[in-house]
């Protein structure tokens, strides 16, 4: 008789998120895993109590592999890369970004800003200490200015994945990410200058 497999958290997790990242969350179940790793559905609720809580840990991973975009050097500029780190993650991980991002049933389910403040958003904010374009900006200014900036990048980022702009002109949206970006920047410090006077 064959030995049993045993299913570690870790190993549901990994299956599950290959299944994510190649298929959607949409087409994720306990049913359509248990099949892709040729077991019942009693390995992956003996180690989840529901899907909900592996959703979680799958956003988690999302988030990760976000920041792996958002945190490659791209130009000599940390926070330029975490634009253009956005927008690739966008295009080549499109099921991630829709999981992620609400253009799933399940990605709007709650949880993911929460998932974001703790993994992602701490993450660059430590980053954006590095890149001297935002010398002289505290932390508060600095959480100011990576919130508008991801408003604009996602708005931007949510156009060219729906093809608004001509294919593979990476340069055209680098530029408009740096222009845009350094208007939020000069707005921020304009204000602190504003304060002090």
């Amino acid at each position: 008789m064959p030995a049993k497999t045993s299913f570690t958290k870790d190993m549901l997790i990994e299956r599950a998120f290959r299944l994510v990242r190649s298929k959607g969350i949409d087409k994720l179940s306990a049913r359509t895993l248990a099949k892709d790793l040729k077991c019942s559905t009693q390995p992956i609720y003996s180690n989840f109590k529901s899907m909900r809580k592996l959703d979680m840990e799958l956003r988690k991973k999302a988030v990760d592999t976000q920041l792996k975009y958002q945190t490659t050097p791209r130009t000599r500029q940390v926070f330029l890369d975490m634009g253009l780190g956005y927008s690739q993650f966008a295009r080549r991980e499109r099921h991630l970004f829709r999981f992620l991002y609400g253009g799933s049933k399940r990605g709007r389910s709650g949880g993911y800003g929460k998932v974001l403040k703790e993994f992602g958003f701490q993450n660059l904010l430590q980053r954006m200490k590095d890149d001297p374009i935002l010398e002289g900006l505290d932390e508060k200014q600095m959480e100011s200015v990576l919130d508008k900036c991801r408003i604009f990048v996602h708005g931007v980022v949510f156009l060219s994945i729906n093809n608004a702009f001509a294919e593979g002109n990476d340069d055209y949206l680098k530029a408009m990410l740096m222009e845009t970006m350094l208007s939020i920047i000069e707005g921020e410090k304009a204000k602190q200058g504003a304060k002090s006077s």
